[in-house]
């Protein structure tokens, strides 16, 4: 028989990653930061008997004022997922929240549905087919949201299993990623790992992205708390340009282009001699007029801040959990060395995966652009998850459900 106990947290981190699904949403350290922001949280574990078959992490929030539903995001973990046991506890936490006076419960999963590759051609898909099946059958409402505004349920990933050496983890990607790495580390872009009190610099990025391509970001201090709790584990990564480095990368070929030319115009004038000649004016003339470019923008400071993100490293997997760019300062690859950066980490420190996280704009494959785009250049593949499951649990919940639903029609009709 399955009984749920409530947990200490010091209790329920000694098991947190011990399951194939084990995430930082359903984490000791991401609790307490929740706890923190006054969050009403509890850690519940599922025993069969006196075996430790599950846990989770629940936050409850109110709904309707007098009412409060129950939030399971990326979870519960379980030992397995086999029908019969995630049937008596899901019946069990269902029995479990009624007593908490909750008139709703919903849970989103952190396992896999579909895989698509880079193209968006489907490679697996119903992989946790039999999982929907007993979810449906106990009567919980499947939803999968678009645009992910509760959860992330769409995710780039790159296996590191079968790489050894940076080498081969540079040779896993595209030729055009691995242009741009060397291209852009030339042009004297470097990064960094931002300490704790120069956090608002990462901040400052993303509050910019996130205008720009409109999505919700957290109040600064959720990302602070981010690195109170989890330490070690949360890195604010930083790319920015070394600005006298630059300035010195392209009087140097300026002046290297320079002396081609003039060498290549004293010689005899042969077909070859010319076709050099138009390559090396090409040449000088873009360095020519990147040096403009740059001295343009009026440039004051060494150090010019291009991009910034948050990884978090956790379980089997890093992260990149938030990030943006400053968009006038694109061209020079801040993103792509960061990603690198970090894809390199984990591979050095024995993580499986790489986790690009939430990935959306996959309508525009082919375009160049987007969040799908940039992500796909370094060889992975787009899993999609279950999305998320809804039960009301009482009469209360189902009159509530109703009236939402009556609601969505009047609002669809009006």
């Amino acid at each position: 028989m399955i009984h749920i106990r409530t947990v200490s947290d010091t209790t329920y981190q000694e098991t947190q990653t011990q399951y194939i699904e084990a995430n930082f949403l359903q984490s000791a350290e991401m609790a307490r930061l929740q706890l923190s922001r006054g969050r009403d949280i509890e850690y519940l574990a599922f025993y069969d008997d006196d075996v430790l078959v599950g846990q989770t992490i629940v936050q409850y929030r109110n709904i309707k004022a007098f009412f409060k539903e129950a939030l399971i995001l990326h979870g519960p973990l379980f030992t397995n997922w086999e029908s019969s046991l995630m049937h008596l506890c899901l019946k069990a936490l269902e029995k479990y929240l009624n007593k908490q006076l909750c008139v709703r419960v919903s849970l989103s999963p952190y396992l896999i549905q579909a895989i698509k590759d880079d193209q968006l051609s489907v490679l697996q898909d119903n992989l946790s087919g039999h999982i929907l099946k007993t979810f449906e059958t106990m009567g919980y409402r499947n939803e999968f949201d678009p645009k992910q505004e509760t959860v992330v349920n769409t995710l780039f990933v790159k296996s590191l299993d079968e790489l050894h050496s940076p080498d081969e983890l540079l040779q896993s990607l595209t030729p055009s990623i691995k242009r741009d790495i060397k291209k852009f580390q030339a042009m004297q872009v470097r990064v960094e790992e931002l300490s704790d009190e120069n956090i608002d610099q990462f901040y400052d990025i993303l509050t910019t992205t996130s205008q720009r391509k409109d999505f919700f970001i957290q109040e600064v201090d959720y990302f602070k708390k981010i690195k109170e709790h989890f330490q070690e584990q949360a890195k604010f990564m930083y790319a920015y340009l070394d600005c006298a480095a630059y300035l010195d990368y392209l009087t140097t070929h300026i002046q290297d282009f320079s002396q081609v030319i003039e060498e290549l115009e004293k010689g005899p004038q042969s077909k070859r001699t010319k076709g050099k000649l138009a390559d090396a004016r090409d040449q000088l003339q873009s360095y020519q007029k990147r040096l403009q470019q740059f001295k343009e923008m009026n440039i004051t400071q060494d150090k010019l801040p291009l991009s910034s993100y948050l990884f978090i490293c956790y379980g089997s997997e890093v992260v990149s959990f938030a990030g943006g760019n400053y968009e006038q300062y694109m061209n020079f690859g801040g993103a792509s060395l960061i990603h690198w950066t970090m894809l390199q980490y984990a591979l050095e420190h024995g993580y499986q995966t790489f986790n690009f996280y939430g990935t959306s704009e996959t309508n525009l494959l082919g375009t160049g652009k987007g969040n799908f785009n940039f992500k796909r250049q370094f060889n992975g593949q787009l899993h999609l998850l279950l999305g998320t499951f809804t039960k009301s649990l009482n009469i209360i919940g189902k009159s509530l459900e109703m009236l939402t639903q009556l609601k969505n029609r009047s609002g669809t009709h009006s």
